[in-house]
Order: C-alpha cells, then structure tokens, then sequence
C-alpha cells in the first residue's frame, strides 16, 4: 500500500509450534509472556488468523474490492470454502499443482491448464506501476466451474514477457508463470483481474513503508501485550501519514490497458 493509498488496518501475531502445547512448563512460559490461555493450547495457522481478521473487516462494514494474498493463503481450500460462502471475491495465488474444478466436472492441475491454453489467448497488460515502469506479463483466463453462489472462478495465468528463471533439469532461462484462483461476480473482465493481481504488491510496499517511516520492525519486545501495543502505534502513524498524503498527493491512477 503507498502511503497515498492505503494503510495498515488490523494484525495477528503467529505464534508457532512451539508456544502450543498442554505441559505446566509451557503454561508457565506463556503466563510470563501473557499468552491468553486460548492462544496456548492450538497452532492458528496464518490463513487462520487472516480469516479472522477478514471476519472482523466483514462485521463492521470495512469496504474493499478484493480478498489477496499470495500462495500460503491460495492453497488453503478452507479459507477458499469460506470466501466463497459469504460472497467475497477473492484473487489467491496458487502453487503450479493446484487441482481446480472444471465445469465439465472434470479436475486438472493449474500447469496443465497453462499447457493447453493457445498462445493467442495471452495480452500483454501492466498490472501496476513499479519502481521502473510498468510492470508488464503476459496475461490469460481460464473458466472454470462456478460456485454454489453462481459466482464465477477463473484461473488467471501470468507469464513474464522474457526467460528469466532457469529450469531446474534443463538449465535453460524460461518464462516465469504464476497462477491465480479467481472467484468474481459474472461478466468480471480479465482487465480488472489482472489490477486486481496487481494490487497485492501494495501490502508488501505497506510494510516495507511501515519498516522505513515508522519503525514497525524496531522493537525487542518480548510480551503478548508489548507487541501488540507496538504494532498498534505503527498502524496509527502509518494511518496518520496515510491521511496527510492523501491531501496533498492524489494517488497515482491504476490501469490495465493492454500494451502492443
């Protein structure tokens, strides 16, 4: 998120495997940290704690376009399952061996859904602007099979324009490919899919803006409730800022008109 555009708005602390568990030594060691006694006994994953935080967006009404989130969050077929019940639409990043619905019924991996799509099916489009231009690839769809809710998935393909990424057997510079499931409302053109792909860098400019301007990652707390203050403060500075900019820069128009 440019400072211009967005800010940070809700946070989760991952604890990990090795604050779960039931022994009097680990209670005692996540009483001296003040663990709540519910976060103790469980791992919540990260896509757990998205889904949380999504939760709480969705029950006071936070308005936004699309859910994105990158692999860890893409294969995780639960948080899909939930999106997809509340009607939200959604843009995850897939590993290349997802197996995704197809309408006919039939199922296939999302690298051989890229094997058979034909070359002229591609456009050349910018997803958004980076630090050196457009950041241009090769743009496709796939239709597959639709919701309960009569929404639509898609799997939204994107190819580096030039080889960049050497092949692991053969040694040779190939194209990089990355995969997305899409869940949209009917008549969702491949244009907005691709900005809103694109959107997903602005929560790693987020924090590498919270990092530089504010100092999200300067602290050593070692408490439950000490990271959680620290991180709410930054978001408070960071929203802060946010605010400023936004009265006196105008942010940056998104597009994604195709490029020859």
């Amino acid at each position: 998120m440019d400072p211009g555009r967005g800010a940070l708005i809700d946070r989760g602390l991952y604890l990990g495997r090795a604050w779960a568990g039931t022994t009097a030594e680990h209670k005692r060691r996540c009483a001296e940290q003040g663990i709540p006694p519910a976060n103790t006994t469980t791992v919540a994953t990260k896509p757990e704690l998205a889904w949380r935080m999504l939760e709480r967006a969705l029950g006071v009404g936070v308005p936004f376009t699309y859910f994105l989130a990158d692999e860890a969050y893409g294969q995780c077929r639960a948080l899909r399952t939930w999106l997809e019940e509340r009607r939200v639409r959604y843009v995850l990043a897939l590993p290349k061996v997802e197996v995704l619905p197809l309408p006919d019924g039939r199922t296939r991996q999302a690298r051989e859904l890229y094997a058979v799509v034909p070359e002229e099916a591609f456009e050349r489009r910018s997803c958004a602007d980076g630090a050196k231009g457009p950041r241009e690839c090769d743009w496709a769809g796939v239709q597959l099979a639709h919701t309960a809710e009569n929404f639509e998935r898609h799997l939204l393909i994107r190819r580096s324009t030039v080889p960049k990424k050497k092949d692991k057997k053969t040694g040779e510079l190939v194209r990089e490919v990355a995969y997305f499931l899409c869940h949209t409302t009917p008549g969702t053109t491949l244009a907005e899919l691709v900005t809103a792909a694109g959107q997903r860098w602005m929560v790693e400019e987020a924090f590498q803006a919270a990092k530089g301007q504010v100092g999200l990652d300067e602290h050593e707390v070692r408490k439950w409730c000490s990271w959680y203050r620290k991180t709410t403060v930054c978001m408070l500075a960071m929203a802060f800022l946010t605010a400023i900019r936004s009265r006196h820069i105008p942010a940056p128009p998104t597009s994604s008109i195709p490029r020859a």
